[in-house]
């Protein structure tokens, strides 16, 4: 799966909240190869890889519901940039461009998005997924953005 097909999971699955967007993902995904399930994987691997950066990460970012907001930890920053893909690949964009982009409200409900592909590789095989990405996501394993 190219990055071009990726993105237009993402962005047919766009919904009037977070959750329809990670809920039609993921039927879009059982509908698919097994292949594909964990291609979208890999690319949204990468799609969070690109956006883990020092200058998203001091960004003063918000969740919905949350008076407090981001914490800027490192769980809270990957939550972010889950939000960040699930709302398509212009908002992906803008925020990739105008890292200020990124100090705005984000709905931490969309860390749901890591686990649709496991889950509808889990219903399409009644086999537990075991598949480890091959780029880290998690929060400064972009070394490079980092420093």
């Amino acid at each position: 799966m190219d990055m071009k097909t990726f993105w237009s999971i993402i962005d047919n699955a766009q919904g009037d909240t977070v959750h329809d967007v990670v809920e039609a993902v993921g039927m879009d995904l059982s509908k698919r190869p097994v292949e594909e399930i964990i291609d979208f994987s890999e690319r949204l691997a990468e799609a969070l890889y690109a956006l883990d950066r020092r200058e998203l990460f001091e960004q003063e970012y918000t969740f919905a519901g949350d008076a407090t907001g981001g914490d800027n930890t490192g769980e809270d920053f990957l939550y972010a940039r889950c939000a960040v893909v699930a709302a398509g690949s212009e908002v992906y964009e803008q925020v990739n461009q105008d890292p200020t982009r990124f100090a705005t409200e984000w709905n931490w409900h969309a860390q749901d998005l890591l686990y649709a592909p496991e889950e509808a590789y889990e219903e399409l095989t009644d086999e537990t997924w075991e598949h480890d990405t091959e780029t880290d996501y998690e929060t400064g394993s972009n070394t490079a953005a980092w420093s």
